[in-house]
């Protein structure tokens, strides 16, 4: 997304309004006259992108300054703003919002490019703008509402967290904002984590069921022991006698499991084979 522009001049503004607000930008007063945007940035693509989108929307020259600490790079914004153009960097949340689609989109994917991240669809899914104010989170959820997503609003720390937790609903919101590569990275770990799923769910219901069958051949062959003992063998019909002195001779477990097409499988097991 850092790497998108913007065609339209009003969706560049609109976009670097969005990095504004939600970096928690602010102004400052220049040595001549006029105010200056200040961003204190912390990954180098959004701030090549501020820098961008200055030149695009008014030709601003900005001063840009890395610093390097022992922890973190850490990336300073000076953009000069013209006298017409300064205002729009003091709108409220309400205000702020456009009503034109294509500028919502791109001040969403500026909100995101400063307060935002997306876990690895690996391990959960969870998308989550840390909003700059209750009135921006507010402002947030509804855009993300707009694009078909389920969002919660959360306190942390202090601070207002706008999420998402379900899958479809981050797919949505990333090609909202025009992050086609992401949207397919996103996809094809959700896939693979999908059918792992279902293989385990599919591994545990067969392991279950083996187990049950070992089970009942475990007690068929106590049954067959405890009518060998009693003596109450011959008390059975014969083909049902016939068939436990022949597992009792053999000191096999003899169960049956569905085979293909639906018919009866016989599976022997032996006293080895159990223990």
């Amino acid at each position: 997304m850092a790497g998108l522009l913007p065609a339209r001049p009003c969706c560049q503004l609109s976009e670097l309004l969005g990095i504004y607000f939600g970096s928690r930008a602010r102004l400052i007063k220049r040595s001549g006259e006029g105010q200056a945007a200040y961003f204190s940035l912390l990954r180098n693509a959004v701030a090549r992108k501020v820098v961008r989108l200055g030149r695009a929307v008014g030709h601003l020259d900005a001063k840009y300054q890395a610093v390097r600490t022992r922890k973190r790079m850490s990336f300073y914004i000076e953009l000069p703003l013209p006298l017409g153009l300064a205002p729009a960097f003091t709108q409220a949340a309400v205000r702020a919002v456009p009503e034109a689609a294509c500028d919502r989109k791109a001040m969403l994917r500026g909100l995101f490019l400063g307060c935002g991240s997306v876990n690895a669809p690996s391990s959960r899914y969870h998308l989550e703008f840390i909003a700059p104010t209750a009135s921006w989170a507010t402002a947030i959820s509804e855009v993300a509402e707009s694009a078909g997503a389920r969002v919660g609003i959360v306190e942390r720390g202090g601070q207002s967290v706008v999420y998402i937790k379900e899958g479809d609903g981050i797919v949505r919101l990333l090609s909202l904002m025009g992050a086609s590569r992401a949207v397919m990275q996103f996809e094809n770990v959700r896939v693979i984590r999908e059918v792992s799923g279902e293989v385990n769910r599919r591994l545990n219901f067969e392991t279950a069921n083996i187990g049950k069958t070992i089970g009942s051949g475990l007690r068929q062959a106590a049954a067959i022991e405890r009518l060998e003992a009693t003596g109450r063998i011959d008390a059975l019909p014969p083909a049902l006698r016939e068939r436990v002195r022949q597992v009792g001779e053999e000191r096999q477990v003899v169960v049956l499991r569905p085979g293909e097409a639906g018919a009866a499988q016989e599976i022997v097991l032996t006293q080895d084979d159990i223990r």
